[in-house]
């Protein structure tokens, strides 16, 4: 018997898996790369810890970077697990998606070891919106005519799943701007904007409740 990671069935079933398989090797690896970032640090006099100390930019940004990898990973997890047919279209996004997302890495460590320099912050927030706008063309991209392509989605469904896959877009479009204006403590917490748009998205949609036996 075969193993389906999709929805998907017949001949289609095989294209999928392996779109699915490779994004998700993409994925681990981009965030492998992310922990190779971190150099060990050189200990001195003063010991490890405040070696470890010193290097708190490069953690902060290991950390942002991993959660929104990990976020990008359930969202696209989310939606393409529901694929029921092949579709170029969407393989094309999807790797527009991955292209995006291997960037996260070095953009990462050039936040990390210039963390003051509000151009390396930017930086970062024009690779994070790119990432959030390819995860929404590819949505979009998957979504379209109804939903044919996932078997099938309601309006409700459809405008929850978009304000998904925008509200990071605004968040990070925002870090540009707080950095291009010098609003320092607003663009390094940009990132926090998209929770409450996501949380709007619930207006929308109620996920159906499952049905008892």
């Amino acid at each position: 018997m075969s193993h389906h990671e999709s929805a998907a069935q017949g001949p289609d079933a095989r294209m999928v898996d392996r779109m699915l398989f490779f994004s998700d090797a993409v994925f681990a690896i981009v965030l492998t790369l992310l922990a190779i970032e971190l150099h060990a640090p050189e200990i001195h006099e003063s010991g490890l810890w405040p070696a470890l100390a010193a290097m708190g930019a490069q953690f902060f940004a290991f950390g942002l970077s991993f959660a929104l990898i990990g976020l990008w990973w359930l969202i696209h997890m989310r939606v393409m697990r529901k694929l029921t047919h092949f579709d170029w279209p969407t393989a094309i996004c999807n790797l527009l998606l991955l292209a995006s997302i291997t960037l996260l890495p070095f953009a990462s460590a050039v936040f990390g070891e210039n963390f003051a320099d509000m151009d390396a912050l930017q930086f970062y927030w024009w690779v994070s919106a790119a990432t959030a706008s390819s995860m929404t063309l590819t949505f979009l991209v998957a979504a379209r005519d109804g939903g044919r392509l996932i078997g099938g989605i309601s309006m409700g469904e459809w405008l929850f799943r978009l304000t998904q896959s925008l509200a990071p877009v605004i968040a990070f479009l925002a870090g540009v701007y707080f950095c291009a204006t010098d609003q320092v403590w607003p663009a390094r917490f940009a990132a926090f904007i998209m929770f409450p748009i996501m949380m709007l998205g619930r207006v929308f949609y109620r996920a159906p409740k499952p049905v008892k036996a």
